[in-house]
């Protein structure tokens, strides 16, 4: 884990602001390093490409930002929606950001110094965030290639939500493959709605997921 003064996790306006302004002259960096993992790693990479802004914004807009909250990136990736989220952040919001991948971390890292960065599996967060003090979360946002998790990795982030994610919570969770895997996180939520992203390459959307099951059959990762 890595993880920077407690402190920078909540809400603090000048902070924010001086890492978005770091951020944006490093875009480039970040678009080429993913298109190189995405070669490498295939489906372990959710897309290709950095979420756009378009997509960026749908995944966000699961959030209300009027209200305080603690918010919660998987996947991480090079940071395009936590670009996004750092833009409506507010001294009343926590917010920590997950990656696994190094190279990634490390693009992060150069991105956002002020923002709480766990590396690590999403199976193995829960231990990290009660470090910092975190114990219930109302959103989670998600860049990861969740169908393709590693079934232990799937069981225990299920388990992690079902004990931690508020009761009117969200599961915010991009995908390329529109409508492709509904069933599939239909398996994991009780609640689960879909928004369709037309101006991302390729087109793409957004599943917001409440209420995790207490009980899942193995979940069918195919239509």
């Amino acid at each position: 884990m890595t993880q920077n003064s407690s402190e920078s996790a909540v809400g603090d306006s000048a902070v924010f602001s001086a890492d978005l302004e770091t951020s944006r002259g490093m875009t480039a960096q970040g678009n080429g390093l993913f298109l190189k993992k995405f070669l490498q790693k295939g489906r372990g990479i959710s897309a290709a490409t950095p979420s756009s802004r378009f997509l960026s914004e749908a995944v966000c807009a699961a959030v209300d930002f009027s209200k305080p909250s603690t918010i919660v990136e998987v996947g991480a990736g090079t940071g395009a929606i936590t670009e996004v989220i750092l833009e409506h952040l507010r001294p009343h919001h926590r917010f920590v950001m997950l990656e696994f991948d190094p190279d990634f971390c490390d693009i992060l890292r150069q991105r956002f110094p002020n923002i709480d960065l766990i590396q690590g599996d999403v199976g193995e967060i829960e231990g990290p965030l009660a470090s910092m003090g975190i114990g219930k979360v109302d959103y989670v946002l998600s860049g990861l290639p969740t169908p393709n998790l590693p079934p232990k990795s799937l069981a225990k982030m299920m388990r992690w939500l079902r004990r931690s994610l508020a009761p009117d919570g969200v599961f915010s969770q991009i995908t390329v493959i529109p409508l492709y895997y509904k069933s599939f996180y239909k398996q994991l939520f009780a609640n689960v709605e879909y928004e369709m992203v037309w101006l991302n390459a390729p087109p793409g959307g957004v599943y917001y997921c409440r209420s995790p099951r207490r009980r899942v059959r193995r979940a069918n990762r195919r239509r």
